[in-house]
């Protein structure tokens, strides 16, 4: 594997994810962890994507990967595995199993780290942990400060008194919340490469079979990197994502999402024919008012965060739309089976449920 942006007297880094997503959020990502220091991105393409494998590869120090280009020779069956996150896990582990960097950090499409300095700087002072974890920062919308382009809002924090506080707070939506958060709170990892770590979703083993919710590999929260996560980058993202939870199937056990993300994508699902509910069911989940933000913030809750995700992405694609709406009709063609399948099994109809459709 050729290296880039490698300046040997530093600790280096590099991001991988599994992605399938609409041009402008992968190349987005590409940009912005190229723009903050990661010596090598790495996409793997779920599935096939030429167009958009082609605008990534012309950007130095990113590696474009399709899933299975190795024949999944480290798989025990050497095909494909059915569960994604089995397949992020595969990818994550392959590529930190074959990088020249010292640190490798795994995230999705949606996450973006965040850096009060160079990442470079903290690497270099943690000798002897194996990994480090990236706490998240979850973009949430706000009537009149999110809109304009995918990457704006004011991002909440994992509120650890929660389950005490947050009905009061608030009341029947804290059912959809964990922790104060819609999405995940266990974070992401930045593991040490070269040690035969397996990378998991949210964090590292010692090896392949390990229990998943097992952690045993020394580690200690970063005190310079975050994680911001935009769970949905538009109502419409967020819903699509739902509609595949309730409709996905596989064989075995189910996977163990937390009890708040189930109540999301199952209220999706039973809301899934009427546009007016199912759009107040997104803002009861990624919503905020004004005065709830300001009560959060001082709290130390929840911030505005000066987001560089946009002018990274523009230096290096300013010929991509990365408005909601632009986003929302590249989003239709590129999931148009699951737009499908959630038109016939639920009665979904994502034109529908577009922003401009909404007033309020």
């Amino acid at each position: 594997m050729t290296m880039s942006n490698r300046a040997p007297d530093h600790p280096q880094w590099a991001v991988v994810g599994l992605m399938d997503e609409p041009a402008p959020l992968m190349a987005a990502w590409v940009a912005h962890h190229v723009a903050i220091g990661a010596g090598e991105v790495h996409v793997v393409f779920d599935r096939p994507d030429p167009p958009t494998e082609a605008l990534l590869r012309g950007v130095s120090g990113c590696f474009v990967h399709r899933s299975g280009e190795d024949g999944w020779a480290l798989h025990w069956k050497a095909r494909r595995p059915n569960r994604h996150q089995a397949r992020q896990k595969y990818h994550a582990t392959r590529i930190a199993n074959e990088t020249a960097m010292d640190w490798i950090i795994h995230c999705d499409a949606d996450e973006f780290v965040h850096l009060e300095r160079p990442l470079s700087w903290e690497l270099e002072k943690t000798r002897e942990k194996a990994w480090l974890r990236l706490e998240v920062l979850e973009r949430t919308f706000v009537p009149g400060v999110t809109g304009g382009d995918i990457f704006q809002g004011v991002f909440r924090k994992r509120w650890d008194a929660f389950a005490e506080e947050g009905a009061a707070f608030y009341g029947p939506r804290a059912r959809f919340l964990n922790r104060g958060v819609s999405g995940h709170i266990a974070g992401k990892a930045c593991m040490r490469t070269g040690q035969g770590y397996v990378l998991g979703v949210h964090h590292p083993t010692e090896h392949w079979d390990a229990p998943g919710g097992t952690v045993t590999l020394p580690y200690r929260p970063s005190y310079n990197a975050r994680l911001m996560h935009f769970d949905g980058l538009t109502p419409l993202h967020y819903i699509l994502k739902m509609m595949r939870r309730a409709l996905t199937q596989v064989s075995g056990a189910p996977v163990p999402y937390a009890a708040p993300r189930v109540a999301q994508f199952e209220e999706a699902a039973r809301l899934a024919r009427d546009p007016q509910a199912l759009w107040d069911h997104w803002f009861a989940v990624q919503g905020m008012t004004e005065a709830e933000e300001v009560a959060l913030v001082q709290r130390d809750l929840a911030e505005r965060i000066a987001c560089p995700v946009l002018s990274h992405a523009q230096a290096l694609f300013p010929e991509l739309d990365f408005s909601p709406a632009g986003f929302d009709r590249l989003l239709l063609e590129h999931e148009e089976a699951l737009v499908a399948k959630a038109k016939e099994r639920l009665g979904f109809d994502a034109q529908a449920f577009l922003a401009e459709a909404f007033t309020g």
